[in-house]
């Protein structure tokens, strides 16, 4: 997060613009009040999942008609995207699906509750694969240590990318961070029983080798 106070105002105004309006968008108003989540899906709600960067929403409708007792929180910034997913989610009469355009390099940890999720999902993050933008990876120290607050413990991080050097540096990345632990291996190559966005299968389909990366949050 930028430290200079001019700038990240002008980015938060930037952040609660959006031409976009709906019942199941979660637009914050204020800054450093934290959203309440809870009450912003149904009561029934025992699990959340958040999805950092959901694109036009195929994995997210998959879970959640599989899952109606788990609220999933889709963080995404392209508006276009959003509108796409919520007319899937209007078509399957889905309840437990919430939207939030913010960018979530910026802002998320301030407005959401720590400890809260279950589940953090990152699907196929911009690799910025120049060196010279290898800084604005979304995997860095720093989100690492946001993504383990907002998880609860014993909650799990899914990571997947098709660029091999983004993979092997998120390792990398994570092997500095003991409190993430991984069970038999550190990355596979399948990932069964989950969903697979359009995005995905298009890449398998050029023969792109796809790494998954699983870590839970110690107790």
């Amino acid at each position: 997060m930028l430290v200079n106070p001019e700038i990240q105002e002008k980015l938060w105004k930037f952040t609660i613009r959006t031409p976009y309006k709906s019942d199941y968008l979660l637009q914050p108003n204020e800054r450093g009040k934290k959203i309440d989540l809870k009450n912003s899906f149904p009561s029934h709600t025992k699990n959340f999942v958040l999805e950092l960067g959901s694109g036009w929403g195929e994995v997210a409708i998959e879970l959640a008609k599989n899952d109606q007792q788990t609220g999933y929180l889709l963080m995404e910034k392209k508006v276009n995207r959003i509108i796409h997913t919520e007319k899937q989610r209007k078509s399957l009469g889905l309840e437990n699906i919430r939207y939030m355009t913010v960018n979530f390099q910026w802002f998320f940890d301030e407005l959401l509750e720590k400890e809260f999720f279950d589940k953090i999902i990152i699907n196929f993050p911009d690799p910025w694969p120049k060196k010279k933008h290898h800084k604005n990876r979304l995997m860095q120290p720093h989100m690492i240590q946001q993504i383990y607050s907002l998880l609860k413990p014993g909650g799990e991080l899914l990571f997947a990318t098709d660029y091999g050097p983004y993979a092997r540096k998120t390792i990398s990345l994570f092997r500095k961070f003991p409190e993430f632990l991984w069970k038999d291996k550190e990355y596979e190559f399948e990932r069964p029983g989950f969903p697979i966005s359009f995005f995905e299968a298009e890449k398998r389909s050029e023969g792109k080798r796809i790494y998954y990366l699983k870590r839970t949050k110690t107790l």
